[in-house]
């Protein structure tokens, strides 16, 4: 072999390693805690089996088959750690498509049961795509570099992929102007049979900056959506818009008997001040309401209606307690009641079987505050009362009829 042909083939020899080193280092995905990313992307969706669980000897309440909540935590917290640099892998996850030989291969596997025990096949491009929508959406203003690539999955005849696709573009919050082409697909998804994609699609279309003026008139619609979640979403975004639309609506809630509803109905009013007045008489009423956060809740409406400074926790005690719990079983909050005071209550009288309690702050409170919270509304939405004792102990006892 000459020299010549030597220097040749080295040459050859150096710049395939050189295109190896390159294409290695773009393939190469960012790692968490010594874990690259395709191991964090399945944990977005992980669940787990426990068994039905009851609290305080009542009925099982716990599903299960359950989400696990702390891989997923796990999960979307490493996908925010890695940034951008999770950005080309998740790209090409977007753009993949199966071939003809995947889907050949699948098709043979689904007739042969046995072989497809057998045979392992990596993740479809249907799921590549929801995982890396799900990463994208983890990474909120940072996955903006996808906006291209996610907006024609929103017409994606995979519903997975579809919802997920809106999940991502309301992370984002981008342009309206930017997604204008996309909007009469956004729009349909409005009208979904499912609620989880109508809620979907009111997330991402009330995300748009700025907001496009065709939303006003679907949202104020959706207010009467049949689903709760989606009704109340819509109204969080007129409420953030100030449209005095929902002010007779919100009216309405404050008759309601739930002092949840009735709670985040005079938290809205408040948003108005002066320009729901009209609300005035009935938020005096709820001053004298029996659960202590529709009086605090009242007591700053009031106060924003006429530029005064909302109430505050006594300095005393640091106040940093918040709920929100739309529902949730008696037994639970007598546990968490329990908790907080250190100490078992002796049960004179039970709860119904299934029964709910509801409620929501609208400031955080002291720890005496919740104490006082737990026992109004087990008393008003439970019926029972949390009696003291002289020498230290608690038992509930029905309240009178």
């Amino acid at each position: 072999m000459s020299r010549r042909t030597i220097i040749r083939v080295a040459i050859l020899a150096l710049s395939a390693i050189a295109l190896l080193m390159v294409v290695s280092r773009l393939n190469k995905e960012p790692v968490y805690q010594g874990m690259p990313l395709s191991y964090w992307l399945p944990q977005l969706d992980k669940t787990v089996d426990k068994p039905a669980v009851a609290i305080g000897g009542g009925n099982p309440f716990m599903a299960r088959t359950q989400p696990d909540y702390a891989a997923r935590q796990t999960a979307r917290a490493a996908i925010k750690a890695m940034d951008t640099n999770a950005m080309p892998y998740l790209l090409r996850m977007l753009r993949r498509e199966d071939g003809p030989m995947r889907n050949h291969l699948v098709s043979w596997l689904d007739g042969h049961k046995w072989f497809k025990s057998k045979v392992k096949l990596g993740p479809s491009a249907e799921v590549s795509k929801s995982r890396a929508l799900e990463a994208i959406t983890c990474l909120g203003a940072a996955g903006q570099p996808a906006l291209s690539d996610i907006l024609p999955l929103m017409t994606n005849q995979s519903r997975a992929v579809k919802i997920r696709a809106f999940h991502a573009l309301a992370s984002i919050s981008p342009a309206t102007a930017a997604v204008k082409p996309f909007l009469p697909a956004l729009m349909q998804a409005l009208g979904d049979q499912e609620w989880t994609m109508r809620l979907a699609a009111l997330n991402a279309l009330a995300a748009l900056q700025p907001p496009p003026p065709e939303a006003t008139s679907v949202f104020i619609r959706l207010l009467k959506d049949a689903n709760g979640m989606v009704s109340d979403a819509a109204m969080n975004y007129l409420v953030l818009q100030t449209n005095t639309a929902v002010i007779p609506v919100l009216d309405k809630d404050l008759h309601e008997k739930d002092s949840y509803a009735v709670t985040k109905a005079i938290s809205r009013i408040a948003v108005f001040g002066a320009a729901a007045g009209g609300s005035e008489p009935r938020l005096r009423q709820l001053l004298n309401d029996p659960i202590f956060t529709v009086r605090e809740a009242a007591t700053n409406a009031l106060a924003a209606m006429t530029g005064q400074s909302m109430s505050r926790s006594a300095p005393a005690e640091n106040a940093d307690i918040t709920f929100n719990f739309p529902g949730m079983p008696v037994e639970y909050l007598l546990s968490q009641y329990e908790a907080m005071t250190g100490k078992k209550v002796a049960m004179a009288a039970r709860p119904k079987s299934g029964q709910m309690v509801s409620f929501i702050t609208v400031r955080p409170l002291t720890k005496s505050e919740a104490l006082t919270l737990f026992e109004e509304v087990l008393k008003e939405q439970a019926g029972l009362i949390i009696v003291h004792g002289k020498d230290g102990s608690l038992t509930a006892v029905a309240k009178p009829q």
